[in-house]
């Protein structure tokens, strides 16, 4: 029985030893007739001992042929030429015997059993199907030494390239042929046990976090198929969890740890994050290399991390200096260090300097009429980031002149780039007009005439239960504000920023009705009486506003008086939504309280606070859902030109103007992209506006002037419909907006820049 190949080829050299001292002995003994005679012929050549190797496979690899000189060489060859069939377990002295005319060689040999089964141990990556489809040995076959090897070199080689290569001298540790029962057993090592794992280089994250996302486990046997695994795994984990990109993964067995005794070995893994060696900057030719790195939070030395570099994209994607803004991650600056990489941003600037002219109108009662725009800004001076701007609005109803500044870094210093100044001087003048009701049901138009001059008539701005609409004659309502603001923003974090603006100005207020009608009660077209106190609740109806209540103050027509506020703001950064212009994801948060006090030389006392706040999700396949909710709250004494003012921007199923000293809007819109490129879209909407004008007496909606309640009441106006956004990049404009929507009166379309939220 061979219970060890290692221990074969040992046997066939005795056996081959053996049979080279037998061939000599018989040369040795030969007769001295034959000698002398010459060699002697052979005269018969066979084989003995083949049980299933047929003779003619023997007899082709034997070169004594009958006929032939007989040469003891020759036979020594022919006995390693039939060793090398791989048949024999061993091979006898070949018997030669002396005959009449020569000598007669008869070659004895004995043959490997027949292969009865086949059997593997230790093999648990590959099954033994599959290793005994490698091999050519089969069941039913001679064993067959030739053969065996190689099957041996083919399941190395399986293992090799599957991942288990160069842990073991060879896979096959052990074999045994039983050969009495034909049965062979053979005992596979598919690698080194793992003893344990060591990680190591510039990891970041937590050992014992690291190891729960590897495969290979301690007590597993390693291959490089497994430590491919385990790269992939963290490269992953890395990525998906954490946002973190994997610079570099490498290891293996550590060979200085090897136990060939015990067959284990201890597996090195050496974990790199890839981190910024350099930022470099393309395509800007005008805008300066400092406005974009100022604006960069992912800086050399720092570990790639994919949320750090969108949000860098989204703050220079915000600031609206460049049509496209492309970061790229490259290999380098070292090739030895594959760690290491460069972020390159490629940028391609857009024009920031830009001169509108344009027109619109806003129908109705209280709308602003016909009206045109004319206008220049730039966004990026000289590529600093500096803006500045000039505006000029001229229209039936109002008219409007800014010119304003903005520094958003007042330095380049640690310090001084958490700073931002901006400045604006402003003229602004609106005039409305309203229905007027006559102060008694028996009151016509026109009016009458005595004696040639005609009667005075006493009218009012809100009905009563005596009062009656006066046709063709209508009130105008006027005010007037100039003066001048500068804030001072200081960033308090990347997403937030805090704001402090003192601004200083002169209004006046005016509201006239045409003779021969006047306000009933006091006459505010006609200064009369000592100046009214601004400090007081505008009870009377004195014409200022046209409507009496608690909560706008008293002030006289046509007289100027200072308005002077204090506003504290904090408001979310651009890079808190993933687009400025045209969202899908994200927040916008707006934080401001404002303050006019007679102790900083206003002739005003209340606050007005405002929080706005909108959410932006992505819905459906490309959709967007935009929730927005703002809150608007007052105090005190408010001068008319405060009042919180929604148009049919906010709510736009109406074309009149809502005023409130308190409101609350919300919207709900649903954008859906009919474009690849999201500049066309289609948007379903939801407008609701519930306002009030604390303490009015009655409380009245001053555009219909219809009585909805008593002091403290609400007023709620609703909308639902569709639209359509589309951008004219030509234009320099991202968003316009045509909305049609059904209120409560009826239908109505509006027009706008921008989303509308």
């Amino acid at each position: 029985m061979i219970s060890d190949l290692r221990r074969a080829p040992r046997a066939l050299v005795r056996s081959a030893a053996a049979v080279l001292a037998l061939v000599v002995a018989l040369t040795i003994v030969a007769s001295p007739a034959a000698r002398s005679a010459g060699a002697p012929e052979i005269v018969s050549v066979d084989v003995t001992g083949n049980l299933h190797v047929p003779t003619a496979t023997i007899m082709q690899v034997i070169q004594a042929r009958p006929g032939e000189v007989y040469d003891p060489k020759i036979v020594q060859g022919d006995l390693q030429r039939i060793s090398a069939l791989g048949y024999f377990a061993d091979i006898a002295a070949p018997l030669i015997r002396a005959r009449p005319n020569g000598v007669a060689i008869t070659y004895r040999v004995i043959e490997y059993p027949v292969i009865t089964k086949i059997t593997f141990t230790g093999n648990k990556a590959v099954p033994s199907d599959t290793l005994l489809a490698l091999m050519d040995l089969s069941v039913g076959q001679v064993f067959n030494s030739n053969t065996f090897h190689s099957d041996v070199l083919k399941i190395n080689n399986y293992y090799e390239r599957i991942g288990y290569g160069g842990q073991v001298p060879s896979h096959i540790h052990d074999l045994n042929f039983d050969t009495k029962t034909g049965s062979l057993s053979l005992t596979i090592i598919e690698g080194l046990t793992v003893r344990a794992i060591d990680i190591g280089g510039d990891h970041v994250l937590p050992i014992p976090l690291i190891l729960q996302q590897l495969t290979l486990k301690p007590g597993m046997v390693y291959s490089d198929q497994l430590r491919q695994k385990d790269q992939e795994a963290l490269k992953n984990w890395y990525d998906d969890k954490w946002h973190i990109e994997l610079g570099n993964f490498e290891g293996g067995i550590d060979p200085s740890t090897i136990d060939e005794k015990a067959g284990t070995a201890i597996v090195k893994y050496n974990v790199d994050v890839a981190r910024v060696a350099a930022v470099q900057i393309t395509g800007n030719t005008r805008t300066k290399d400092q406005v974009i790195r100022r604006l960069l939070r992912v800086t050399p030395g720092m570990i790639v991390n994919t949320d750090w570099i969108k949000a860098d994209y989204e703050r220079l994607n915000a600031t609206g200096y460049f049509s496209k803004v492309n970061p790229d991650i490259k290999p380098g600056p070292d090739p030895k260090k594959p760690q290491d990489v460069t972020i390159v941003w490629q940028v391609t600037e857009q024009r920031t300097a830009q001169a509108s002219v344009g027109f619109g109108y806003s129908g109705g009662i209280t709308g602003e009429g016909l009206y045109g725009t004319l206008g220049f800004q730039d966004t990026n001076l000289h590529g600093t980031g500096n803006s500045a701007s000039i505006q000029f609005q001229q229209g039936a109803r109002t008219t409007s002149d800014t010119l304003s500044g903005t520094i958003p870094y007042l330095s380049d210093s640690p310090k001084g780039s958490k700073y931002s100044l901006s400045a604006s001087i402003f003229s602004i003048k609106q005039t409305y007009y309203y229905p007027v009701y006559s102060v008694s049901s028996n009151t016509v138009a026109p009016a009458p005439v005595v004696g040639g001059t005609p009667v005075p008539i006493p009218v009012t701005l809100y009905e009563n239960s005596t009062s009656s609409l006066i046709g063709g004659v209508v009130s105008t309502s006027e005010s007037s504000q100039q003066g001048f603001n500068f804030s001072l923003g200081r960033r308090l974090s990347d997403y937030i920023t805090a704001s402090l603006t003192p601004q200083v100005s002169t209004v006046k207020y005016s509201t006239t009705v045409p003779a021969p009608y006047f306000f009933s009660g006091s006459q505010p077209n006609v200064l009369v009486g000592p100046t009214p106190n601004p400090l007081e609740s505008n009870e009377t109806v004195n014409g200022s506003f046209g409507i009496a209540a608690t909560s706008i103050a008293n002030v006289n027509t046509g007289l100027p008086y200072q308005l002077n506020t204090l506003t504290f703001g904090l408001g979310t950064s651009p890079i808190t939504v993933d687009d400025p212009y045209n969202p899908r994801r994200g927040w916008k948060a707006a934080f401001s309280e404002a303050i006019s006090s007679p102790s900083f030389d206003s002739s005003f006392d209340y606050t007005e606070t405002t929080l706005d706040v909108a959410r932006f999700l992505p819905v459906l396949r490309a959709a967007t859902l935009g929730i927005h909710g703002a809150g608007y709250l007052s105090t005190g004494v408010i001068p008319p030109n405060e009042l919180f003012t929604f148009s049919d921007q906010q709510v736009r199923g109406y074309n009149t103007v809502f005023y409130g000293t308190d409101a609350f809007l919300g919207q709900i819109e649903l954008r859906q992209p009919l474009t690849d490129d999201r500049k066309l879209s289609i948007v379903a909407f939801v407008d609701e506006l519930e306002y009030r004008i604390r303490g009015a007496y009655p409380d009245l909606n001053p555009y219909t002037n219809q009585i909805i309640g008593y002091p403290g009441d609400w007023s709620l106006r609703g909308d639902l419909g569709v639209g359509l956004r589309f951008d004219v990049p030509q234009l320099g404009l991202h968003t316009i907006r045509i909305d049609f929507a059904k209120g409560a009166n009826g239908g109505h379309t509006s027009f706008g820049i921008g989303q509308s939220f």
